[in-house]
């Protein structure tokens, strides 16, 4: 515990940056949206099914603007990167706040999701990962933590707000609160971190160029990355019918869903430790066996401790793979384009938030028991884990400590 504060002291203010943007980037998220989502089908007159086709439809087009704006991070300092995504992220939510056509709510909903889910974590994952060398597990770890905060903090604190003063003001007042601290946090970087004179001093030598596409290891990383994310954002919206499927109350369920929540955070803390370690590679086909785990369990058994234990476990997968698919990244290419890898892998995980509802619908819509999908995820993740032990360090970036 004190090494883990003392590292935290000593690099107090680049963690508070990347703790800061993954928790605003909770404005892009769904669970925050859909806080919203009431008030915006009453004030454009917007049936669900319509509302569900706009999100869907700003979510897959985000996550392709993503590719080619989160590389860039790579050709500039962090500072000035993270003020000009921030900015983005500011621009979104006053167009939301102020959109009185279908057109704007559009227009911010699109730029909410690209510059709140996508590039404000973007930024501090990719931002962490290249200044962080013999640290960087327990980097990621801490400053990921910032996700479970946003998801607990806001929307305690958005539904008094949209009470006392409406949703459109609630939003207004949450941008201010970014900026006084966001700001603050950005101009505390130094003017020149490590990376950044790395790159001021190397990058235009450097001429190596990856074709990430035709790379083996890149597609067993978007592979692996793609799974999570696919069966959480399915699982999450089809919580309440799973949980009446199988006998489960709604409190139950939402009772539930707070083990994930917990174990997630703690998770979050326990893979920088793990990371620095035993490396990102070495864990990488392992995390996900604790999902794999539940999946199965849950078609054996209908007891209602079931879904507690099935959130637990899903969130230990989730805060463990959130740390070491970064590292993996890094391990396996290097810091040089980081931010370009980075944006492809955050494309593919974009897009898996896209299709988990749609593709678990089709199949509840054609009468498939819910046992049968769930263990049909759970070959998937057995597949994935089995391509996932592909990688390995005999060709892994070496870098100097």
């Amino acid at each position: 515990m004190k090494n883990w504060l003392r590292f935290v002291l000593n690099n107090k203010r680049l963690l508070n940056f990347g703790f800061l943007y993954n928790f605003f980037s909770s404005f892009g998220q769904t669970f925050f949206i859909s806080i919203f989502v009431p008030f915006w089908i009453t004030a454009f007159s917007i049936s669900n099914t319509g509302f569900g086709s706009i999100y869907a439809a700003v979510t897959v087009i985000s996550a392709f603007c993503l590719s080619f704006i989160g590389k860039h991070i790579d050709k500039m300092p962090l500072k000035k990167f993270g003020l000009i995504i921030f900015i983005g992220l500011l621009v979104s939510v006053i167009i939301l706040s102020q959109a009185y056509h279908v057109v704007f709510l559009v227009i911010g909903l699109f730029l909410v999701r690209l510059f709140g889910q996508g590039l404000m974590t973007h930024t501090s994952a990719t931002g962490i990962a290249k200044y962080f060398n013999k640290n960087r597990g327990k980097a990621l770890g801490v400053t990921a933590l910032g996700n479970p905060a946003g998801q607990l903090i806001l929307p305690l604190l958005i539904m008094p707000l949209i009470v006392s003063f409406g949703w459109r003001y609630s939003l207004l007042l949450l941008s201010v609160l970014a900026i006084l601290m966001i700001i603050p946090s950005l101009w505390a970087i130094t003017p020149v971190t490590p990376f950044e004179a790395e790159f001021t001093n190397n990058n235009k030598a450097s001429n190596s160029k990856i074709n990430y596409f035709t790379n083996n290891k890149f597609w067993v990383l978007a592979i692996n990355t793609f799974t999570i994310p696919f069966l959480c954002t399915a699982i999450f919206l089809y919580q309440y019918l799973i949980g009446k499927n199988y006998g489960w109350s709604t409190q139950w369920v939402a009772f539930s869903f707070a083990f994930y929540a917990a174990f997630y955070a703690l998770s979050l803390l326990l893979s920088g430790s793990l990371v620095d370690r035993f490396t990102g590679i070495r864990l990488f086909p392992i995390y996900l066996l604790p999902t794999l785990l539940v999946l199965i369990v849950i078609t054996v058994s209908s007891n209602k401790w079931v879904f507690p234990l099935f959130y637990a476990l899903l969130g230990i997968s989730s805060g463990l793979g959130s740390t070491i698919r970064t590292a993996v990244q890094v391990e396996i290419y290097g810091k040089k384009d980081l931010g370009k890898l980075r944006s492809y892998i955050s494309t593919i995980m974009v897009l898996s938030t896209a299709a988990g509802p749609p593709i678990f619908g089709f199949f509840i819509d054609k009468n498939y028991s819910l046992n049968s999908i769930m263990l049909g995820n759970a070959v998937f993740i057995l597949l994935v884990i089995l391509v996932s032990f592909t990688i390995n360090s005999s060709h892994a970036f070496k870098e100097k400590e």
